[in-house]
């Protein structure tokens, strides 16, 4: 064996045993501090507790009823009333209340001294301030120890119940377990996007309530707690940042685990499964007849929808060949038909802006996480689509309007036409006018098809809008300007 490498090696071993020996002096250091401070908390406990009790007593004696024996002030009865008999004529005064002397019941006799006997309290004697005892002290030092260098994550068991009450309120408990000794603190990281949540941080409890709009048809929603079981642990000043530096060696190491974990409640609002109302919006369904105007169709319902203003084709066309787009400003935002320009049709960011000349706030979004440096552009799963499907049903639910992106074919093929189709590819706006998750029905405003607010299956749906990773146009009457009022 070579020397210099077993030099070396008992080096690195004498190292760590410095390391250690210095941690745990610095432990040590911290244990009894904790322990004077133990002391001094016991010390005003007591005092204080004596204080209190010493106060009590003090008021008991003052506090007494009139006519007790320890009553600073002589019992006085009250005078009966005068009495009149049935034919009018007075009675005579009644004989003195019983336990007075004629002395203090007639008026002409003269004043007495009377002595009254009081019970003196002796007022208690302060409790003597309470030493922690050494089990006491051990047992902080060794929760410390363990917390600092040897932590366990805390863990979870959620439980829930049903939904309850005219609000469908559901109740339940993160039940979270500390495993360090120390007791566990909740909060709420990530708020629910359909409802209210309310917990309570010291005991885990929860209660959730869907907005109003969504009791009725019900919703599936999520929120994240953190379960932490550092919080209770961690000591003030100078000694908390010294824990905190010893704490995250112990992390960075591996020794320690971190101090908390987080949980995703899913709660599940059970209702009708309608959302939106397709009859009365079937109405607004316009033909397309040109073979690359879809935007501006879908747009056309949108705007008569919420403003009540509606267009034909042609009209709405001819809004489009003079309205610049915000993509190109060279170029207006519809130039003609495919057949004539070979132009495909209307920009999707085009399509919002024309809204919003309309007076309606309108956003884009499509449900799929975008790529890591190197990676592949990523393709939005069924997940994702469950998703967008839950925020195409509170939009419906609030009275919004609503149009994705979806393959036509595919659309025209789940109708029950059979058109070939090649790879799917998100080439058409639609208007959803109603989502039916009983019967497993999307209803849609489609210039392809037939009639308004046609019926399509929810597998269908789906497959054609997953095309656009299933991109959504959420559309709202815009607030009207708040008006400034005259001085």
């Amino acid at each position: 064996m070579d020397h210099g490498t077993g030099r070396a090696r008992r080096r690195k071993t004498t190292q760590r045993l410095a390391a250690w020996l210095a941690a745990g002096t610095i432990a040590a250091g911290l244990g009894a501090a904790m322990a004077s401070g133990t002391a001094v908390a016991y010390a005003d406990t007591g005092s204080s507790g004596a204080a209190s009790s010493s106060a009590s007593d003090g008021s008991k004696t003052t506090g007494t009823k009139d006519g007790s024996a320890s009553s600073p002030r002589k019992s006085v009865g009250r005078p009966a009333p005068r009495v009149k008999a049935a034919g009018g004529a007075q009675v005579a005064d009644p004989a003195p209340a019983a336990g007075l002397s004629t002395a203090q019941t007639s008026p002409t006799s003269k004043p007495s001294l009377v002595l009254v006997t009081t019970t003196a309290t002796t007022p208690k004697a302060s409790a003597a301030p309470k030493p922690p005892t050494v089990q006491s002290v051990l047992t902080d030092i060794g929760r410390q120890i363990n917390y600092i260098f040897f932590n366990k994550a805390p863990t979870a068991d959620p439980s829930q119940q049903a939904q309850a009450g005219p609000k469908k309120q559901i109740d339940g408990a993160i039940n979270g377990s500390s495993n360090n000794g120390f007791d566990p603190t909740y909060a709420v990281t990530e708020q629910p996007k359909y409802g209210t949540v309310t917990l309570d941080p010291t005991t885990g409890e929860y209660t959730y309530v869907a907005r109003d709009e969504l009791i009725g048809p019900g919703i599936n929603d999520v929120f994240t707690v953190t379960v932490s079981n550092g919080a209770a642990a961690k000591l003030p000043g100078l000694l908390g940042q010294l824990q905190l530096a010893l704490h995250s060696m112990a992390v960075a190491l591996g020794v320690a685990k971190p101090d908390t974990i987080e949980k995703d409640i899913v709660v599940k609002v059970s209702g009708t499964g309608i959302y939106g109302t397709q009859a009365a919006q079937k109405q607004f369904w316009l033909e397309q007849t040109l073979d690359n105007d879809c935007v501006l169709i879908a747009d056309a319902a949108i705007i008569a929808q919420l403003t009540g203003q509606t267009f034909t084709e042609a009209e709405i066309v001819a809004i489009g060949k003079s309205t610049p787009s915000v993509v190109d400003p060279t170029k207006p935002i519809y130039v003609g038909t495919k057949e004539e320009t070979g132009v495909a049709g209307v920009y999707t960011a085009d399509g919002v802006a024309l809204l919003k000349k309309y007076g309606i706030d309108a956003t884009y979004k499509s449900y799929v996480d975008d790529p890591e440096p190197g990676e592949a552009p990523n393709k939005a799963t069924q997940v994702d689509g469950q998703r967008a499907l839950s925020d195409v049903e509170a939009a419906l639910a609030a009275g919004k309007a609503v149009a994705v992106v979806v393959d036509s074919a595919l659309i025209v093929n789940a109708y029950g036409q059979n058109v070939p189709t090649p790879d799917p590819e998100p080439n058409h706006w639609v208007v959803v006018t109603g989502v039916d998750t009983a019967t497993g029905k999307v209803y849609l405003n489609d210039g392809n098809l037939p009639a308004g607010s046609t019926a399509i299956s929810m597998a269908g749906f789906m497959w054609s809008w997953q095309a656009s990773d299933f991109g959504v146009i959420v559309a709202s009457k815009a607030a009207a300007p708040a008006v400034a009022i005259a001085a």
